[in-house]
């Protein structure tokens, strides 16, 4: 039986499990999946068929972070 420590250290990941990761009502985030899909050079990670057409969750999670500028350093200079 998994546990939530478990799932969320699941490297390789389901488009339904990183629906459920995201938080994003399935409705739109299937829908932006399907973008993502149509369009490889937007840069998100796609399906591996390695690994059982699914995706792997760093690269998912490091792509939503720069597209959200979280890792960038703060370009501003002080006063």
């Amino acid at each position: 039986m998994a546990t939530e420590t478990d799932t969320t250290e699941t490297l390789w990941i389901t488009d339904a499990e990183l629906i459920r990761r995201s938080g994003v009502p399935e409705k739109i985030m299937r829908q932006n999946l399907h973008e993502f899909d149509a369009k490889p050079n937007l840069g998100f990670p796609q399906k591996s068929k390695v690994f059982g057409s699914r995706r792997y969750w760093p690269a998912v999670k490091a792509y939503f972070d720069k597209i959200n500028r979280l890792n960038q350093q703060d370009t501003r200079k002080s006063a």
